[in-house]
Protein backbone atom coordinates (compact mmCIF):
# COMPACT_ATOMS: atom_id res chain seq x y z
CA UNK A 1 0.00 0.00 0.00
CA UNK A 2 1.07 3.56 -0.65
CA UNK A 3 0.05 6.80 1.00
CA UNK A 4 0.19 10.56 0.64
CA UNK A 5 0.05 13.13 3.45
CA UNK A 6 -1.44 16.57 2.92
CA UNK A 7 -1.24 19.36 5.49
CA UNK A 8 -4.83 20.64 5.53
CA UNK A 9 -4.15 23.15 8.29
CA UNK A 10 -1.67 23.67 11.11
CA UNK A 11 -3.61 21.15 13.20
CA UNK A 12 -5.11 18.78 10.61
CA UNK A 13 -3.39 16.33 8.26
CA UNK A 14 -5.05 14.33 5.48
CA UNK A 15 -3.73 10.83 4.80
CA UNK A 16 -4.71 9.28 1.47
CA UNK A 17 -4.14 5.54 1.12
CA UNK A 18 -4.02 3.67 -2.19
CA UNK A 19 -3.61 -0.04 -2.88
CA UNK A 20 -3.19 -2.33 -5.85
CA UNK A 21 -5.94 -4.72 -6.90
CA UNK A 22 -3.88 -7.66 -5.67
CA UNK A 23 -3.41 -6.09 -2.23
CA UNK A 24 -7.11 -5.33 -1.91
CA UNK A 25 -8.09 -8.79 -3.10
CA UNK A 26 -5.83 -10.44 -0.53
CA UNK A 27 -7.27 -8.38 2.34
CA UNK A 28 -10.88 -8.95 1.20
CA UNK A 29 -10.34 -12.68 1.06
CA UNK A 30 -8.93 -12.70 4.58
CA UNK A 31 -11.86 -10.66 5.84
CA UNK A 32 -14.38 -12.89 4.07
CA UNK A 33 -12.61 -15.97 5.39
CA UNK A 34 -13.14 -14.80 8.95
CA UNK A 35 -16.78 -13.92 8.31
CA UNK A 36 -17.73 -17.23 6.73
CA UNK A 37 -16.48 -19.19 9.76
CA UNK A 38 -19.67 -18.27 11.58
CA UNK A 39 -21.89 -16.95 8.77
CA UNK A 40 -25.14 -18.71 7.98
CA UNK A 41 -25.67 -18.78 4.22
CA UNK A 42 -28.67 -20.61 2.67
CA UNK A 43 -27.51 -23.72 0.78
CA UNK A 44 -24.07 -23.88 2.39
CA UNK A 45 -22.69 -25.49 5.48
CA UNK A 46 -20.90 -23.16 7.96
CA UNK A 47 -17.47 -22.21 6.64
CA UNK A 48 -18.12 -23.57 3.13
CA UNK A 49 -19.69 -20.61 1.32
CA UNK A 50 -17.49 -19.23 -1.49
CA UNK A 51 -15.88 -15.78 -1.14
CA UNK A 52 -18.12 -14.36 -3.88
CA UNK A 53 -21.20 -15.38 -1.91
CA UNK A 54 -19.88 -13.87 1.32
CA UNK A 55 -19.23 -10.62 -0.55
CA UNK A 56 -22.79 -10.57 -1.86
CA UNK A 57 -24.60 -11.54 1.36
CA UNK A 58 -22.44 -9.56 3.80
CA UNK A 59 -21.16 -6.66 1.71
CA UNK A 60 -21.59 -4.03 4.45
CA UNK A 61 -19.84 -6.20 7.03
CA UNK A 62 -17.01 -6.97 4.59
CA UNK A 63 -16.48 -3.27 3.89
CA UNK A 64 -16.58 -2.40 7.57
CA UNK A 65 -14.13 -5.13 8.55
CA UNK A 66 -11.84 -4.24 5.66
CA UNK A 67 -11.69 -0.64 6.87
CA UNK A 68 -10.97 -1.81 10.42
CA UNK A 69 -8.13 -3.98 9.11
CA UNK A 70 -6.60 -1.10 7.17
CA UNK A 71 -6.83 1.21 10.19
CA UNK A 72 -5.30 -1.28 12.63
CA UNK A 73 -2.52 -2.39 10.30
CA UNK A 74 -1.71 0.09 7.53
CA UNK A 75 -2.76 3.39 9.12
CA UNK A 76 -1.15 2.51 12.44
CA UNK A 77 2.15 1.86 10.65
CA UNK A 78 1.91 5.12 8.72
CA UNK A 79 1.34 7.13 11.90
CA UNK A 80 4.28 5.47 13.62
CA UNK A 81 6.59 5.85 10.62
CA UNK A 82 5.72 9.54 10.12
CA UNK A 83 5.81 10.22 13.87
CA UNK A 84 2.24 11.51 13.83
CA UNK A 85 0.48 11.54 17.21
CA UNK A 86 -3.27 11.94 16.69
CA UNK A 87 -5.20 13.87 19.32
CA UNK A 88 -8.13 11.57 18.77
CA UNK A 89 -9.13 8.63 16.61
CA UNK A 90 -8.67 9.58 12.92
CA UNK A 91 -11.80 10.61 11.10
CA UNK A 92 -12.68 8.76 7.88
CA UNK A 93 -13.05 11.53 5.31
CA UNK A 94 -13.85 9.23 2.39
CA UNK A 95 -14.09 5.48 1.87
CA UNK A 96 -15.26 3.62 -1.22
CA UNK A 97 -14.41 0.05 -2.17
CA UNK A 98 -15.63 -2.08 -5.10
CA UNK A 99 -15.93 -5.64 -3.82
CA UNK A 100 -16.74 -7.01 -7.27
CA UNK A 101 -13.55 -5.61 -8.82
CA UNK A 102 -11.41 -5.77 -5.66
CA UNK A 103 -10.62 -2.09 -5.96
CA UNK A 104 -10.07 0.52 -3.25
CA UNK A 105 -11.47 3.54 -5.03
CA UNK A 106 -11.08 6.06 -2.22
CA UNK A 107 -9.74 6.09 1.34
CA UNK A 108 -8.81 9.28 3.16
CA UNK A 109 -8.38 10.05 6.85
CA UNK A 110 -8.33 13.38 8.63
CA UNK A 111 -5.96 13.38 11.59
CA UNK A 112 -5.92 16.11 14.24
CA UNK A 113 -2.51 16.90 15.71
CA UNK A 114 -1.02 19.44 18.06
CA UNK A 115 0.27 22.57 16.32
CA UNK A 116 3.97 23.16 15.89
CA UNK A 117 4.69 25.99 18.32
CA UNK A 118 7.81 28.08 17.78
CA UNK A 119 8.86 29.21 21.23
CA UNK A 120 12.21 30.93 21.62
CA UNK A 121 14.01 31.17 24.98
CA UNK A 122 13.54 34.95 24.99
CA UNK A 123 9.79 34.44 24.59
CA UNK A 124 9.38 32.70 27.93
CA UNK A 125 12.51 33.31 30.01
CA UNK A 126 12.82 36.42 32.13
CA UNK A 127 9.24 37.61 31.65
CA UNK A 128 8.84 40.84 33.60
CA UNK A 129 5.83 40.86 35.91
CA UNK A 130 4.69 42.85 38.91
CA UNK A 131 3.19 41.52 42.12
CA UNK A 132 1.20 43.81 44.38
CA UNK A 133 2.28 43.64 47.99
CA UNK A 134 -0.73 44.03 50.26
CA UNK A 135 -0.64 43.23 53.97
CA UNK A 136 -3.73 41.99 55.77
CA UNK A 137 -4.69 44.48 58.49
CA UNK A 138 -7.16 44.66 61.37
CA UNK A 139 -9.65 46.50 59.14
CA UNK A 140 -9.77 43.49 56.79
CA UNK A 141 -10.59 41.20 59.70
CA UNK A 142 -13.28 43.62 60.89
CA UNK A 143 -14.90 43.65 57.45
CA UNK A 144 -15.26 39.88 57.57
CA UNK A 145 -16.67 40.03 61.08
CA UNK A 146 -19.14 42.70 59.99
CA UNK A 147 -20.30 40.38 57.20
CA UNK A 148 -20.76 37.56 59.72
CA UNK A 149 -22.74 39.91 61.98
CA UNK A 150 -25.09 40.67 59.11
CA UNK A 151 -25.77 36.95 58.66
CA UNK A 152 -27.26 36.97 62.18
CA UNK A 153 -29.23 40.18 61.74
CA UNK A 154 -32.65 40.58 63.36
CA UNK A 155 -35.28 42.97 62.02
CA UNK A 156 -37.46 44.63 64.66
CA UNK A 157 -40.60 46.54 63.71
CA UNK A 158 -40.61 50.19 64.77
CA UNK A 159 -43.24 52.93 64.89
CA UNK A 160 -41.25 55.78 63.37
CA UNK A 161 -40.32 57.27 60.02
CA UNK A 162 -38.14 55.03 57.88
CA UNK A 163 -34.48 55.89 57.31
CA UNK A 164 -31.49 54.51 55.46
CA UNK A 165 -30.68 50.96 56.55
CA UNK A 166 -34.27 50.13 57.53
CA UNK A 167 -36.20 47.24 56.01
CA UNK A 168 -39.42 48.61 54.55
CA UNK A 169 -42.25 46.39 53.29
CA UNK A 170 -44.23 48.13 50.55
CA UNK A 171 -47.41 47.33 48.68
CA UNK A 172 -47.36 48.92 45.23
CA UNK A 173 -49.24 49.31 41.96
CA UNK A 174 -47.61 50.61 38.77
CA UNK A 175 -49.53 51.77 35.69
CA UNK A 176 -48.34 53.27 32.43
CA UNK A 177 -50.37 55.39 30.02
CA UNK A 178 -50.30 52.65 27.38
CA UNK A 179 -52.03 50.16 29.70
CA UNK A 180 -49.14 48.22 31.23
CA UNK A 181 -49.81 47.28 34.88
CA UNK A 182 -47.98 45.61 37.72
CA UNK A 183 -48.81 45.21 41.40
CA UNK A 184 -47.35 43.37 44.35
CA UNK A 185 -45.40 43.58 47.59
CA UNK A 186 -41.69 44.07 48.09
CA UNK A 187 -39.29 44.37 51.05
CA UNK A 188 -36.54 46.93 50.55
CA UNK A 189 -33.47 47.86 52.57
CA UNK A 190 -33.31 51.63 52.13
CA UNK A 191 -30.05 52.82 50.60
CA UNK A 192 -29.29 49.53 48.83
CA UNK A 193 -30.73 50.48 45.41
CA UNK A 194 -33.07 47.48 45.39
CA UNK A 195 -35.95 49.37 43.78
CA UNK A 196 -36.36 52.26 41.39
CA UNK A 197 -34.77 55.44 42.74
CA UNK A 198 -38.04 57.37 42.34
CA UNK A 199 -39.84 54.88 44.60
CA UNK A 200 -37.06 54.67 47.21
CA UNK A 201 -36.83 58.47 47.46
CA UNK A 202 -40.56 58.65 48.21
CA UNK A 203 -40.90 55.78 50.69
CA UNK A 204 -37.91 57.00 52.67
CA UNK A 205 -39.14 59.00 55.66
CA UNK A 206 -42.59 57.37 55.66
CA UNK A 207 -44.22 55.52 58.58
CA UNK A 208 -46.22 52.31 58.63
CA UNK A 209 -49.67 52.86 57.09
CA UNK A 210 -48.73 55.93 55.08
CA UNK A 211 -49.58 55.98 51.39
CA UNK A 212 -48.45 57.97 48.39
CA UNK A 213 -48.65 58.43 44.64
CA UNK A 214 -45.86 59.47 42.30
CA UNK A 215 -45.87 60.14 38.58
CA UNK A 216 -42.77 60.33 36.37
CA UNK A 217 -41.32 59.28 33.06
CA UNK A 218 -39.24 56.17 33.54
CA UNK A 219 -35.74 56.42 32.08
CA UNK A 220 -35.05 54.29 29.02
CA UNK A 221 -33.09 51.80 31.12
CA UNK A 222 -33.43 48.01 31.25
CA UNK A 223 -33.84 48.05 35.04
CA UNK A 224 -37.27 49.60 34.49
CA UNK A 225 -38.32 46.57 32.47
CA UNK A 226 -41.53 46.95 30.48
CA UNK A 227 -42.01 50.49 31.84
CA UNK A 228 -38.71 51.83 30.46
CA UNK A 229 -39.19 55.14 28.61
CA UNK A 230 -42.88 55.40 29.58
CA UNK A 231 -44.97 57.79 31.64
CA UNK A 232 -45.89 55.86 34.82
CA UNK A 233 -47.94 56.32 37.97
CA UNK A 234 -46.95 54.45 41.12
CA UNK A 235 -49.25 54.06 44.12
CA UNK A 236 -47.73 52.66 47.30
CA UNK A 237 -48.54 51.89 50.93
CA UNK A 238 -46.04 51.26 53.73
CA UNK A 239 -46.91 47.95 55.39
CA UNK A 240 -44.08 47.93 57.94
CA UNK A 241 -40.81 49.57 58.93
CA UNK A 242 -38.13 47.48 60.62
CA UNK A 243 -34.73 48.43 61.97
CA UNK A 244 -31.63 46.28 61.99
CA UNK A 245 -30.37 44.70 65.18
CA UNK A 246 -26.88 43.22 64.94
CA UNK A 247 -25.32 40.91 67.53
CA UNK A 248 -22.51 42.19 69.72
CA UNK A 249 -19.03 41.07 68.76
CA UNK A 250 -17.93 38.98 71.73
CA UNK A 251 -17.09 35.41 72.71
CA UNK A 252 -20.75 34.37 72.47
CA UNK A 253 -20.89 35.69 68.92
CA UNK A 254 -17.74 33.72 68.03
CA UNK A 255 -19.20 30.52 69.51
CA UNK A 256 -22.12 30.74 67.10
CA UNK A 257 -19.61 30.20 64.30
CA UNK A 258 -17.88 27.29 66.03
CA UNK A 259 -14.99 29.12 67.71
CA UNK A 260 -13.99 28.93 71.37
CA UNK A 261 -13.74 32.69 71.71
CA UNK A 262 -13.43 35.95 69.76
CA UNK A 263 -9.64 35.90 69.79
CA UNK A 264 -9.56 32.47 68.13
CA UNK A 265 -12.12 33.66 65.58
CA UNK A 266 -10.07 36.72 64.62
CA UNK A 267 -6.90 34.64 64.38
CA UNK A 268 -8.53 32.15 62.00
CA UNK A 269 -10.07 34.91 59.88
CA UNK A 270 -6.66 36.57 59.53
CA UNK A 271 -5.01 33.29 58.53
CA UNK A 272 -7.73 32.63 55.94
CA UNK A 273 -7.36 36.14 54.54
CA UNK A 274 -3.58 35.77 54.33
CA UNK A 275 -3.95 32.45 52.51
CA UNK A 276 -6.44 34.03 50.10
CA UNK A 277 -4.09 36.98 49.56
CA UNK A 278 -1.17 34.67 48.79
CA UNK A 279 -3.34 32.82 46.29
CA UNK A 280 -4.34 36.14 44.72
CA UNK A 281 -0.70 37.17 44.38
CA UNK A 282 0.21 33.86 42.74
CA UNK A 283 -2.69 34.13 40.31
CA UNK A 284 -1.73 37.73 39.56
CA UNK A 285 1.76 36.63 38.52
CA UNK A 286 0.47 33.61 36.59
CA UNK A 287 -2.03 35.73 34.66
CA UNK A 288 0.63 38.25 33.63
CA UNK A 289 2.92 35.46 32.42
CA UNK A 290 0.11 33.84 30.46
CA UNK A 291 -0.98 37.17 28.94
CA UNK A 292 2.62 37.82 27.88
CA UNK A 293 2.92 34.42 26.17
CA UNK A 294 -0.41 34.78 24.39
CA UNK A 295 0.63 38.20 23.10
CA UNK A 296 3.86 36.74 21.69
CA UNK A 297 2.61 33.51 20.18
CA UNK A 298 -0.35 32.75 17.92
CA UNK A 299 -1.49 29.23 18.75
CA UNK A 300 -4.00 27.45 16.47
CA UNK A 301 -6.30 25.24 18.53
CA UNK A 302 -7.27 21.77 17.24
CA UNK A 303 -11.09 21.49 16.98
CA UNK A 304 -11.26 18.46 19.29
CA UNK A 305 -9.29 20.21 22.04
CA UNK A 306 -11.51 23.28 21.78
CA UNK A 307 -14.61 21.11 21.88
CA UNK A 308 -13.40 19.31 25.01
CA UNK A 309 -12.57 22.59 26.73
CA UNK A 310 -15.94 24.10 25.82
CA UNK A 311 -17.75 21.07 27.22
CA UNK A 312 -15.76 21.20 30.46
CA UNK A 313 -16.34 24.90 31.00
CA UNK A 314 -20.01 24.72 29.99
CA UNK A 315 -20.58 21.98 32.57
CA UNK A 316 -18.81 24.07 35.19
CA UNK A 317 -20.90 27.13 34.31
CA UNK A 318 -24.16 25.17 34.49
CA UNK A 319 -23.12 23.74 37.86
CA UNK A 320 -22.49 27.24 39.18
CA UNK A 321 -25.83 28.49 37.88
CA UNK A 322 -27.57 25.53 39.51
CA UNK A 323 -25.91 26.33 42.83
CA UNK A 324 -27.26 29.87 42.50
CA UNK A 325 -30.78 28.48 42.10
CA UNK A 326 -31.16 28.83 38.34
CA UNK A 327 -33.44 26.39 36.50
CA UNK A 328 -30.93 24.62 34.28
CA UNK A 329 -33.59 23.03 32.07
CA UNK A 330 -34.76 26.49 30.96
CA UNK A 331 -31.30 27.57 29.79
CA UNK A 332 -30.44 27.32 26.10
CA UNK A 333 -27.34 25.06 25.92
CA UNK A 334 -26.07 26.88 22.83
CA UNK A 335 -26.08 30.20 24.70
CA UNK A 336 -23.87 28.65 27.40
CA UNK A 337 -21.52 27.26 24.74
CA UNK A 338 -21.13 30.67 23.11
CA UNK A 339 -20.65 32.32 26.49
CA UNK A 340 -17.74 30.05 27.47
CA UNK A 341 -16.17 29.74 24.00
CA UNK A 342 -13.70 32.69 24.32
CA UNK A 343 -12.38 31.51 27.68
CA UNK A 344 -12.29 27.89 26.47
CA UNK A 345 -10.18 28.91 23.47
CA UNK A 346 -7.83 30.90 25.70
CA UNK A 347 -7.46 27.98 28.11
CA UNK A 348 -6.74 25.54 25.28
CA UNK A 349 -4.01 27.85 23.92
CA UNK A 350 -2.45 28.19 27.36
CA UNK A 351 -2.35 24.42 27.79
CA UNK A 352 -0.59 23.95 24.46
CA UNK A 353 1.98 26.62 25.27
CA UNK A 354 2.71 25.14 28.69
CA UNK A 355 3.18 21.70 27.14
CA UNK A 356 5.72 23.24 24.76
CA UNK A 357 7.53 24.87 27.68
CA UNK A 358 7.62 21.50 29.44
CA UNK A 359 9.18 19.97 26.32
CA UNK A 360 11.82 22.69 25.98
CA UNK A 361 12.72 22.58 29.67
CA UNK A 362 12.73 18.76 29.79
CA UNK A 363 10.05 18.74 32.47
CA UNK A 364 8.61 15.34 33.34
CA UNK A 365 6.00 14.02 35.74
CA UNK A 366 7.36 11.43 38.16
CA UNK A 367 5.27 8.79 39.86
CA UNK A 368 5.79 10.74 43.08
CA UNK A 369 4.35 13.87 41.42
CA UNK A 370 1.33 11.88 40.27
CA UNK A 371 0.82 10.25 43.67
CA UNK A 372 0.96 13.64 45.39
CA UNK A 373 -1.72 15.02 43.09
CA UNK A 374 -3.93 11.97 43.61
CA UNK A 375 -3.50 12.40 47.37
CA UNK A 376 -4.73 16.00 47.09
CA UNK A 377 -7.78 14.81 45.18
CA UNK A 378 -8.32 12.05 47.74
CA UNK A 379 -8.26 14.58 50.59
CA UNK A 380 -10.75 16.82 48.77
CA UNK A 381 -13.21 14.33 47.28
CA UNK A 382 -12.63 10.90 48.83
CA UNK A 383 -12.22 11.59 52.53
CA UNK A 384 -8.48 11.00 52.31
CA UNK A 385 -8.82 7.47 50.91
CA UNK A 386 -6.01 7.39 48.32
CA UNK A 387 -6.76 3.85 47.11
CA UNK A 388 -10.40 4.68 46.54
CA UNK A 389 -9.44 7.86 44.68
CA UNK A 390 -6.95 6.04 42.46
CA UNK A 391 -9.43 3.27 41.66
CA UNK A 392 -12.13 5.77 40.76
CA UNK A 393 -9.79 7.81 38.56
CA UNK A 394 -8.52 4.71 36.77
CA UNK A 395 -12.05 3.46 36.11
CA UNK A 396 -12.96 6.81 34.53
CA UNK A 397 -9.74 6.97 32.52
CA UNK A 398 -8.61 10.18 34.19
CA UNK A 399 -5.08 9.26 35.28
CA UNK A 400 -3.50 10.48 32.04
CA UNK A 401 -5.45 13.74 32.22
CA UNK A 402 -4.21 14.30 35.77
CA UNK A 403 -0.66 13.56 34.64
CA UNK A 404 -1.04 16.20 31.91
CA UNK A 405 -2.44 18.73 34.41
CA UNK A 406 0.57 18.16 36.69
CA UNK A 407 2.94 18.57 33.75
CA UNK A 408 1.38 21.90 32.79
CA UNK A 409 1.46 23.13 36.39
CA UNK A 410 5.15 22.22 36.65
CA UNK A 411 5.76 24.15 33.43
CA UNK A 412 3.94 27.18 34.85
CA UNK A 413 5.95 26.92 38.07
CA UNK A 414 9.11 26.90 35.94
CA UNK A 415 7.99 30.05 34.12
CA UNK A 416 7.44 31.76 37.48
CA UNK A 417 10.90 30.64 38.58
CA UNK A 418 12.39 32.11 35.38
CA UNK A 419 10.37 35.35 35.53
CA UNK A 420 11.61 38.70 36.80
CA UNK A 421 9.10 39.56 39.51
CA UNK A 422 8.97 43.02 41.06
CA UNK A 423 6.82 43.75 44.11
CA UNK A 424 4.83 46.98 44.02
CA UNK A 425 2.60 48.60 46.66
CA UNK A 426 -1.11 47.78 46.46
CA UNK A 427 -2.96 50.27 44.29
CA UNK A 428 -0.05 50.94 41.97
CA UNK A 429 -0.56 50.10 38.29
CA UNK A 430 0.85 46.62 37.78
CA UNK A 431 0.62 46.51 34.02
CA UNK A 432 3.79 46.01 32.07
Amino acid sequence: MEYQIEQVSEVVKKIKITATQEEVKEMIEKVCGEIRKTAKVPGFRPGKAPISTIKRYFSDTVKENLLTTIISQELAQILEKENINPLRFPNVASYEVDLEEDQLKSLEFLVEVKPEIELKPEDYKGIKVKKTAREIGDEDVEKVIEGLRNRLVKWNEVERESKEGDLVEVEYEVKSKDGEEEKGKVSVVLGSNQVWKEIEDNISGKKKGEEGTISFKAPDDKKYGKFAGKEVEVKFKILSVKEKELPEVNDEFAKKYGFENLEEMKKQIREDLETAEETRRSEEVENQIVDHLLSKIDVPVPPSLLEMEIMAQAELQLRRLSQLGARIESINPQSVVEMVRPMAERTAKIKLILEKVAELENIEVSEEDLDNEIKKLADTFFGGDVNKAKESLEQRGLIQRIREDVLRQKALDKLIELAEIAEVPAGEDNNE
